[in-house]
């Protein structure tokens, strides 16, 4: 690699880096502000899953009359500032794979299953240039390309994997218009006409703020599996038993049914998960 290449892949880094610092200083959730006391619960959340965490966040603040804030990024970056903060009661990230290194790390105890996360090709709603699910035509010169970094958090990690299981992924990312952080601004990628294809989150094209902007390509699933959905309670937890209170609630029947109308079950998946509570009610 070049000094050139050296020079513009530190900037990018760099710049990836301060999106990432963004996004989590500035997407708080107001819940933290609105309240004289420090918060009860403090959960690191993935971008893609913030708005039906919110809604579940408001309904058990009434509940339990807590406060809860949510501090929201790339789950990547998110992962980083509980290493070096030590602090936090949940960690909500875009796939389970953080939860297995936070496992061996000892930074997370225990977990509970909410929902999927799926990969996908998005385009602009209609789908104007016509394009399928052949994950080759990252490649075509001719589409503007727009990824999450690899580095950054959990679609551009899925993103990546997908691509070196197809064998094509250096092709792929030479072929990027440029880089982004997260699920929130590949969206604003095709909104904003910068690219004709991103890999997003499914779930992402289903939410009332985006569904007439976005069309979605499903991809086969020989190339990339669902991503569990899982709370995850921190080790760092000042108050686990209120940690997970929230967590079997948002796991509950409840919050299935939340994260359902968010994108993160398909019909059967909500079906069977709805199934597998009943029979567990059953057995108490």
């Amino acid at each position: 690699m070049n000094r050139r290449n050296v020079a513009i892949v530190s900037i990018s880094t760099l710049v990836l880096l301060i999106l990432s610092i963004f996004e989590m200083v500035t997407h708080q959730a107001p819940h933290a502000s609105t309240h004289n006391k420090s918060p009860d619960l403090v959960i690191y959340a993935g971008i893609t899953m913030v708005k039906p965490l919110k809604v579940l966040v408001d309904a058990f603040e009434k509940q339990h009359h807590v406060n809860i804030e949510i501090n929201q990024g790339a789950s990547g970056f998110l992962y980083q500032t509980i290493q070096k903060e030590k602090k936090g009661d949940i960690y909500f990230p875009g796939s389970d794979s953080y939860r297995k290194i936070g496992e061996k790390e000892g930074l997370i105890l225990d977990h509970v299953l909410v929902g999927y996360n799926r990969v996908a090709l998005v385009v602009a709603k209609g789908n104007p240039k016509h394009l399928t699910n052949d994950l080759n035509q990252l490649t075509n010169s001719k589409l503007s390309v727009v990824l999450s970094s690899p580095t950054s958090g959990a679609i551009g990690k899925a993103g990546d994997a997908m691509l070196k299981k197809a064998g094509i992924a250096e092709k792929v990312y030479k072929n990027v218009t440029y880089f982004t952080t997260d699920s929130h601004r590949l969206f604003h990628a095709i909104k904003s006409g910068d690219a004709d294809i991103v890999i997003n989150w499914y779930a992402v094209t289903k939410w009332p703020q985006t569904k007439d902007y976005l069309t979605v390509i499903p991809i086969d699933p020989k190339w990339s599996k669902p991503k569990k959905l899982e709370l995850d309670l921190l080790s760092y937890s000042k108050n686990p038993t209120l940690a997970k209170a929230f967590m079997a609630y948002a796991a509950s029947k409840t919050g299935v049914q939340v994260f359902y109308d968010y994108g993160f079950f398909t019909q059967q998946e909500y079906e069977q998960r709805m199934k597998e509570l009943d029979a567990g009610d059953q057995a108490k």
